[in-house]
């Protein structure tokens, strides 16, 4: 039990530290919609444990387990995959395809060893389609929060002061 403390604490600090190696202006440009993807995808866990599609096991103090996969590696990697696909549409899916089917396919295993998650009433394959989803939501959300050179040449005009 005390190696998995040290493991979902392990999971939530190292991922951050490759948050340097971004960039300030990356990591301030992706920033905001990696935050709302991980607190979406909160919202989609309590739902998910509601409707019984997953069982998360406790975690370090009043936090659960998945909290640690997603404001950890979740939340970095989102960053990390905007930054090297966004305006990329088709890199982006098919990074986010590989990503995604090799955790399913191969990493839920661990998850389950190490007491983060399991999957309950819902099959690889739906989790797979949640995920894709969800890549969906964060690349849309990007690309409207995203200041275009057009969005920038129009605010910076008197017409909407």
């Amino acid at each position: 039990m005390k190696n998995q403390k040290l493991f979902l604490i392990a999971l939530l600090v190292v991922p951050w530290l490759t948050v340097p190696f971004l960039g300030k202006k990356a990591f301030r440009r992706f920033l905001p919609t990696a935050i709302f993807m991980a607190t979406f995808t909160k919202a989609l866990d309590f739902y998910g444990e509601r409707k019984n599609w997953w069982k998360f096991y406790s975690g370090v103090g009043p936090f659960n387990s998945m909290n640690f996969m997603n404001f950890g590696p979740y939340l970095v990697t989102s960053l990390w995959v905007l930054k090297m696909t966004f305006g990329k549409f088709p890199l982006y899916l098919i990074t986010n395809t590989i990503l995604h089917t090799s955790f399913i396919f191969g990493g839920l295993k661990y998850v389950k060893d190490f007491r983060i998650f399991t999957l309950e009433n819902l099959s690889k394959f739906k989790y797979l389609l949640i995920d894709f989803v969800r890549a969906l939501i964060l690349y849309t959300f990007q690309y409207i929060t995203e200041p275009t050179p057009i969005k920038k040449t129009i605010f910076k005009k008197k017409w909407f002061r």
